[in-house]
């Protein structure tokens, strides 16, 4: 059917032959909102699935951040004509904050990047075994040993804030934007996790934090010990970036 084709319906709120105005309506409103949140879900369900499992299953940090950038990239690939490829609470932020997205909009990809995160850690729960899940503390972001809380909270946003940087210009900044932007933000978040995981866990997004954390609470609770600083450092990393891309 041509975009200009009116359709017509015998529906007795409209009458007979009547455009199919609320019809219309709902189909936008399904491109615009509820087919874009349903990929960020999905989309963050896999990353945080194959985030949290390579942790179990890579020998060293290298296999990791590759897992995670290798993962953002694709996704952002596949999803970028869907929702934008989002995947993170700090990118939607920052996309909201220079006009890129609606308030609505924001709001329910932040919900359903959350959703997305809480199943992607049950996934990786149901795949493990408990003694496995454990051991690497269902892959829950945690400070460094040898790190104090405020030197995590400054590498968080100051990674977050070179991811949301790239984010916007290689794939939001019309002058800027460029076919590569995947690739380009895989790379971000590689860098930043080979140069702040012995720091801050290098979690760069809230939604990659809070489902691991939500599963392993049921073996620890102290997991939540200082679960807020990736919340507000991603969140302080992404108001960074909005200054310095003006």
């Amino acid at each position: 059917m041509s975009e200009n084709e009116p359709l017509l319906t015998n529906n007795p709120y409209h009458g007979p032959g009547e455009i199919k105005e609320l019809s219309i309506e709902l189909g936008s409103f399904f491109e615009r909102t509820i087919r874009p949140c349903m990929g960020e879900l999905c989309g963050v369900t896999l990353f945080v699935f194959v985030g949290t499992m390579s942790v179990s299953g890579a020998s060293s940090l290298l296999g990791v951040a590759l897992a995670h950038g290798l993962m953002i990239a694709l996704l952002v690939a596949a999803l970028g004509n869907v929702s934008g490829g989002h995947l993170n609470p700090a990118v939607t932020l920052g996309i909201f904050l220079t006009g890129g997205i609606g308030p609505l909009n924001a709001i329910l990809y932040i919900i359903s990047q959350l959703i997305g995160s809480l199943t992607g850690a049950a996934l990786t729960r149901g795949v493990l075994s408990k003694g496995a899940f454990e051991n690497i503390a269902g892959g829950a972001s945690s400070v460094g040993t040898d790190s104090t809380v405020r030197e995590a909270l400054l590498a968080e946003v100051i990674l977050t804030s070179i991811l949301i940087l790239t984010v916007l210009l290689t794939a939001v900044d019309i002058s800027t934007k460029t076919s590569l932007a995947p690739i380009a933000i895989g790379f971000a978040v590689i860098v930043d996790i080979l140069a702040g995981a012995s720091i801050s866990g290098a979690s760069l997004n809230p939604a990659r934090s809070l489902g691991p954390a939500v599963a392993m609470s049921t073996y620890s609770s102290s997991v939540w010990d200082n679960h807020w600083l990736y919340w507000v450092g991603p969140g302080l990393g992404s108001l960074l970036a909005v200054v310095l891309h003006r």
